[in-house]
């Protein structure tokens, strides 16, 4: 009886032992998978811990399973899981990888005679076999529940590992959770009530608003003794005529400010991006992918449409008659009108955050993203409804300005006398005017297909989303040169009066902004390379977007002939002219470089073309209005702006601007896509470098804040011409009187005055 019970217990034993090392752990990286209820449980837990110290995930690793979109009761569904990322130094035939899935329903189970996948021990998971972890995508079978009005949920973790057998130091995992729904399963969507981080930081600033208020309240209240209701009725005397104002001048800095205050706006929504991408980061671990999506959509949106195109229609608004010698614009209400719905339609865009979502499709508002069954973000629809606002505001701008320039100029002031800033409005208007409309129908066609159920953007119902991206781009390439055209009038301004010299050659720069202006027109479709788009179409747009360098460099050689033959006075305004004149022209090379159709295609979703448009835009067109604010603050206030603040704001715009988007040339080149929340671990240094100098960059600008209220306040008294300006707005007093001119000005040339 011992015998017998000794020999059973042998045997027992024997098998342990050889459980026990077909277990256990070798350098291939567990080839045997997960093979125990105990560590399956540590897995679900804490993740892959057997292949990364760290226990991190990385998103270096990505894990695809494919799931039916639903499933039906007793159904037995074919599954795949690959895996891809990771160690990339491996040899055929080498430990690859390895897997661990579990479904909370149903069953899981290898293929028949599949040899890569097994189902230890009746568990409810499925792992790799010894000839499995030689790969990095297995194939198996899940049976649905005898219900199909329940969910089931989905956990499957990757390794992708180098074969060294070191378990850790080149090792790395990632995990996917997904869950499928029963055919008659009722979807419920849960309400995430922690906020984002954009909806934080509105609420910080009005919290910060709000505190500041009650601040400057009480002490109004304390230091002049006055009663709550005398120190509201004092602010609401001094708010009120911006209200109700029809005053080019007010309107002007009314566009101004606004703009500028979405530019920093925009800039914060920048700066979550960087310190996003600061390193490769999982979902949620600082911004989910979807708040990621909404918030570069945000970003620019913001940017193009309430920053750039505010602050530019705001210098003309203030300019514009003083520099043809009228009293006002045309039309002085429906000037009012304008500026008021920029600021709403901004709110109507922004109102997203508070409605479960803001808009999430990229600032090219581009289908199906916005239009199919899956664009059912609420923020959308008000982007969408926001961005027509915005349209009917830059519509009615256009015309007021265009009647204006046309129909209101002063006694002397030709066509070709105007000053080159004037030009620039005037071509920019009728690029407003051929362009807008176009994508102005555009959004109401796709406010029609997300609130009627139309189908002009409706892939199954036969439409061509290609459609979206040629009403968009007609409008948007030439909306490129809306906001950069100005900004050459700015430097053309700003050059002339400090190179102590008129303009070289007038006549050239006029034609060759209005050239670019009729060639904006016919290149948007170098922004469709990568459509399929025919190949002739494609070659033409190619040759005529190189040849918009042509006069683009007329200019950029008019400005340095400018200079060489005056007498150079390097004051804030003209440094900043002059670090324009490099930012753009770099800008403007890669621009070249990017038209190139081959190039394109494989550089067209890289961090190249982020690089190459933020020296434009930013480089190019904030640059070049920066430094018109310190040139015409002047004339706004009647205070000179503190020059070394000036100089300083300068300094490290200039420097750290580059230090953040030269390098995304680099990461560009380097395969990195742009739109994603995430990149391959090999670029984080870069990166990194990258996000901090974005922050110095961004934390630079509160230097120029300060600078301008501080002048506001303590600056010295300016004149009316401090600079030697040429035009006619130094012809009068500064600030410029409510008619802007006590008589309207008659402009002679030196030939007449003789």
């Amino acid at each position: 009886m011992i015998s017998k019970n000794l020999r059973k217990l042998s045997i027992g034993f024997l098998i342990a032992i050889l459980v026990a090392i077909t277990a256990f752990p070798t350098g291939n990286g567990l080839p045997t998978g997960i093979t125990d209820q105990n560590t399956t449980e540590t897995v679900i837990a804490n993740g892959c811990t057997c292949h990364n110290t760290n226990n991190d995930m990385t998103s270096s690793v990505i894990v695809n399973l494919t799931l039916p979109e639903n499933f039906t009761s007793g159904e037995t569904y074919t599954i795949t899981l690959n895996i891809s990322g990771g160690p990339n130094d491996l040899s055929e035939g080498e430990n690859q990888g390895g897997f661990f899935v579990t479904a909370s329903d149903g069953e899981l189970a290898p293929i028949a005679n599949d040899t890569f996948v097994q189902k230890p021990f009746g568990f409810t998971h499925l792992t790799h076999t010894t000839e499995g972890n030689d790969y990095r995508g297995w194939t198996f079978e899940w049976t649905a529940p005898s219900e199909d009005d329940v969910s089931v949920q989905f956990v499957a973790y990757g390794n992708s590992v180098s074969g060294a057998g070191d378990g850790a130091q080149n090792d790395y995992w990632n995990k996917q959770a997904i869950t499928l729904y029963g055919v008659n399963a009722v979807i419920e969507i849960e309400e995430n009530e922690d906020l984002s981080g954009p909806q934080k930081l509105i609420y910080a600033f009005a919290i910060i608003a709000v505190t500041l208020s009650v601040v400057v309240i009480g002490n109004q209240m304390v230091t002049k003794d006055q009663g709550f209701e005398d120190v509201l009725k004092g602010y609401w005397k001094s708010i009120y005529p911006w209200l109700t104002t029809t005053d080019h001048k007010y309107v002007g800095i009314m566009y101004i400010c606004t703009g500028f205050a979405w530019f920093f706006i925009g800039g914060i929504l920048g700066l979550l991006i960087r310190w996003q991408l600061m390193e490769p980061r999982v979902d949620g671990d600082f911004l989910t992918y979807e708040e990621y999506n909404s918030t570069f959509t945000m970003h620019g949106t913001t940017m193009i449409f309430m920053a750039a195109m505010p602050i530019i229609f705001g210098f003309a608004n203030y300019l514009i008659p003083l520099q043809i010698g009228a009293r006002d614009l045309a039309f002085p209400r429906l000037n009012a009108l304008s500026y008021w719905l920029l600021p709403t339609g901004g709110i109507v865009i922004y109102m997203g955050y508070f409605t479960g979502g803001a808009g999430d499709v990229g600032w090219t508002g581009y289908t199906p993203y916005s239009s199919g069954d899956t664009a059912t973000t609420p923020g959308t629809d008000f982007w969408v409804v926001g961005q027509i606002m915005l349209g009917a505001s830059s519509t009615l701008t256009a015309i007021n300005f265009l009647v204006t320039m046309l129909r209101m100029r002063a006694p002397g002031v030709t066509m070709m006398r105007l000053p080159l800033f004037a030009w620039s409005i005037l071509i920019t208007v009728f690029l407003l005017l051929l362009s807008i409309p176009v994508f102005t129908v555009a959004l109401i066609l796709l406010m029609a297909d997300r609130t009627f159920g139309t189908l002009y953007f409706n892939v199954e119902a036969g439409a061509d989303p290609i459609l979206w991206q040629h009403l968009f781009w007609y409008f948007g390439h030439p909306e490129v040169y809306i906001v950069i055209l100005p900004a050459f009038g700015v430097l053309s301004e700003i050059i002339t009066t400090f190179s102590r010299r008129p303009i070289f050659g007038y006549t050239s720069m006029v034609y060759a902004m209005a050239t670019i202006g009729i060639i904006s027109f016919i290149v948007y479709g170098h922004h469709m390379f990568t459509t399929g788009a025919d190949p002739l179409f494609r070659f033409i747009v190619m040759l005529t977007t190189m040849l918009v360098a042509v006069p683009t460099g007329i200019k950029i050689f008019n400005w340095l002939a400018t200079m060489t033959g005056g007498s150079i006075v390097l004051k804030t305004p003209m440094v900043f002219a002059l670090g324009t004149v490099i930012t753009f022209t770099i800008g403007g090379i890669t621009g070249i470089v990017l038209a190139s159709i081959p190039i394109d295609i494989a550089l067209h979703d890289g961090y190249f073309v982020v690089a190459h448009f933020h020296y434009v835009l930013v480089g190019g067109t904030i640059f070049s209005f920066i430094g018109g604010v310190y040139y015409w603050f002047p004339k706004m206030t009647g205070k000179m702006m503190n020059e070394k603040l000036g100089l300083f704001h300068f300094a490290m715009s200039f420097i750290f601007f580059n230090a953040a988007f030269y390098p995304m040339h680099n990461v560009g080149l380097s395969g990195m896509p742009r739109r994603y929340a995430t990149y391959d671990a090999a670029l984080t240094d870069m990166n990194e470098f990258i996000s901090i100098a974005a922050m110095i960059f961004g934390l630079a600008q509160l230097i120029f804040v300060y600078n301008v209220f501080y002048s506001y306040k303590n600056g010295e008294e300016a004149g009316d011409d401090p600079w030697d300006g040429w035009s006619l707005e130094w012809a009068t007093s500064s600030p410029p009187p409510h008619n802007s001119f006590t008589e309207i000005p008659t402009l002679k040339v030196a030939e007449e005055e003789e």
